[in-house]
């Protein structure tokens, strides 16, 4: 599947957040271990480890801190996750209007969308799929996390409650278990399962996302997402992209020499073929997308 720029983007951002939720549960399990093991205080078990010396309590009151760690990093982590999906919603509309017609206009600012309007910009007047309703879910539990101290409210309930059967069973089978809590007006039991439901949520709609984009560009636009993210990609690219220096010299049938392509067109195709191969972009496509943005 070719991947929009925005994606591409998003997923190398979820793994580096994925990576360090892992790590720290890792890091907690450890210190769990460490601490089951010694009768010292904390801080000498872990002394040399940076800001082990704040924790000036018993090992076996350590432990049930690192025990729990993990399960309070839930009401953390679950913003983190469901802000990155949100970002990705954002940038892809705005590189979305780019071309008129595939992205309904309001008269805020570009880069300002209610979350609601978002998630329904994106589907691209596509039915909601399982993944679309799960999103809404994540959504609610991140602003309830955000907004009211984490506590369940009659809102998030009601979340909970509407969705479709399909939706509750993916969940489900996604934690091991169904949205779980006491009542309304305490915190939910939000655990490691939760977490990772989460980031399956959102990987899931991305890729939904994705593909959407992808059936509704034509050639011509997708040359022209090629030349915008080479050319927007670094630093370089926006100089490298208006170049005008003239590639390598090459031997026609005639066995004579001639110019090549210029530089920046072939830097172009090589951006093509390491991100967009599948497309099968042509050299005339590329530089008409390059010439249309110039």
């Amino acid at each position: 599947m070719i991947q929009y720029p925005a994606f591409r983007t998003w997923q190398a951002m979820q793994k580096r957040s994925n990576n360090s939720i892992v790590a720290l549960a890792i890091g907690a399990g450890l210190a769990e271990k460490e601490m089951a093991r010694s009768t010292h205080t904390a801080g000498v078990v872990l002394a040399g480890v940076a800001h082990a010396e704040r924790l000036d309590v018993t090992s076996t009151d350590a432990q049930q801190i690192f025990r729990t760690a993990t399960e309070d990093m839930a009401f953390l982590a679950i913003p983190q996750v469901v802000a990155l999906h949100i970002e990705l919603c954002v940038r892809t509309v705005i590189e979305c209007q780019r071309f008129p017609g595939l992205i309904a206009p309001h008269n805020k600012d570009p880069e300002w969308w209610p979350v609601p309007d978002l998630a329904k910009t994106v589907r691209f007047d596509e039915p909601e799929t399982t993944a679309d309703h799960l999103m809404k879910f994540c959504v609610k539990l991140r602003n309830t996390i955000m907004h009211g101290a984490g506590k369940v409210d009659d809102p998030l309930v009601k979340v909970w409650s509407r969705l479709p059967q399909p939706a509750k069973t993916r969940w489900e089978n996604l934690a091991g278990r169904p949205f779980t809590y006491a009542k309304v007006g305490a915190l939910p039991d939000l655990r490691w399962p939760e977490v990772m439901a989460t980031l399956a949520v959102t990987k899931e709609s991305a890729g939904e996302i994705n593909a959407r984009i992808g059936q509704l560009l034509t050639r011509e636009q997708w040359a022209q997402v090629i030349a915008y993210d080479y050319r927007d990609g670094s630093q370089h690219g926006r100089r490298r992209f208006n170049s005008m220096t003239p590639g390598r010299t090459l031997l026609d049938e005639n066995n004579k020499r001639r110019p090549g392509q210029e530089r920046a067109l072939q830097r172009l195709q090589g951006h093509a073929t390491t991100y967009y191969r599948p497309l099968g972009m042509t050299l005339d496509e590329l530089r008409a997308g390059r010439a249309a943005i110039r």
